[in-house]
């Protein structure tokens, strides 16, 4: 189960976590701090808790995510770019490559080519640069049909 809560400043965001801290009928399992602490590859921003109620025999955990509406005006008018989910998705993939850095991204794509065999064309659908690929190993001739 998965809902959200918006908040008009920081300060209610707190108010509302609090509110769930403080709840008898409520087991926080986490709270996964976004605003500040480590924002979604996209670039969302959010306070995430992960609880169960206190009563439910299977500990079903649910999540509430409270963000500002502010936020969610960014998103909105993001989600109507086309280009949004792709670009989220590709973001999301390259993070879990552990290839967010720049300057170590070569360094995934060697990993990449000499152990796990990728070929050129695969890593450039997942978002590294020519420039990774080179730098990773690869040579003019395996990128010649990127």
């Amino acid at each position: 189960v998965r809902a959200m809560f918006s908040a008009q400043s920081i300060g209610q965001v707190a108010q509302i976590a609090n509110a769930f801290r403080q709840c008898e009928e409520i087991v926080v399992v986490r709270i996964k701090d976004r605003f500040v602490e480590k924002p979604s590859p996209g670039g969302w921003r959010d306070l995430m808790i992960n609880f169960y109620l206190a009563d439910d025999p299977n500990q079903h955990v649910c999540e509430v995510q409270i963000v500002s509406n502010k936020m969610l005006v960014a998103r909105k008018g993001l989600k109507e770019n086309a280009n949004y989910a792709r670009t989220r998705n590709a973001l999301e993939i390259l993070e879990k490559l552990d290839a967010r850095d720049p300057s170590k991204r070569w360094t995934r794509v060697r990993y990449l080519r000499e152990v796990e065999g990728r070929k050129a064309g695969e890593l450039w659908s997942l978002g590294f640069e020519i420039f990774d690929l080179l730098k990773g190993g690869y040579l003019q001739a395996d990128l010649e049909h990127v």
